[in-house]
């Protein structure tokens, strides 16, 4: 009974994000309170109040772009998309076309891959994101980011790891791994 009321879940997860979850499967087949733990989290990862739609989902592909380049970044993609993100938004963030972005969105962004890679330039963005959205925005972001990296790092540890691949945003395909090849 409880088994079926998991794939059932693992099933609704994966109608959702457009992308395999069988990462899960196996999560619950090895440690099923690991699983319900990770389960609890998911919330969390969708938090959103401060920031605009489109800065929001910006952080999120910023953050999962410094962890992965394939099935992760597609499904914060596809979860944007449901949202109601702008896909010229999107595919500005995954290319890092900073030109197409409006102001708070290139703000929140910069900020985002900022800290993802660790980089202490962030903290000259801090100030101007806490004026832009007050404390709000910045927890907003912190959640965004540490929740977002949390996937790939577990789909990795289960074996579902993935090398770059082409997303697709809208009907249209766009190249992961233009940012590798630009910062490399």
């Amino acid at each position: 009974m409880l088994k079926n009321i998991i794939e059932r879940l693992i099933r609704k997860q994966e109608t959702m994000t457009g992308e395999s979850a069988d990462f899960m499967r196996d999560l619950y087949a090895g440690s099923p309170a690991g699983f319900w733990r990770l389960a609890l989290f998911v919330p969390m990862s969708r938090h959103r109040g401060a920031l605009p739609l489109d800065a929001a989902c910006a952080v999120r592909i910023a953050a999962v772009h410094a962890e992965d380049c394939g099935p992760c970044l597609q499904t914060v993609i596809n979860l944007s998309l449901a949202a109601g993100a702008h896909p010229e938004i999107l595919r500005a963030a995954v290319e890092e076309n900073l030109g197409v972005m409006d102001e708070e969105t290139r703000l929140a962004f910069e900020f985002a891959k900022l800290l993802s890679a660790r980089d202490a330039r962030s903290e000259e963005l801090r100030g101007a994101i806490e004026r832009r959205w007050g404390k709000a925005g910045l927890a907003e972001i912190a959640l965004a980011i540490a929740s977002t990296r949390v996937f790939p790092a577990v789909k990795r540890a289960m074996g579902y790891g993935q090398a770059c691949q082409r997303v697709v945003i809208a009907g249209e395909t766009t190249d992961a791994a233009l940012r590798e090849a630009r910062v490399a």
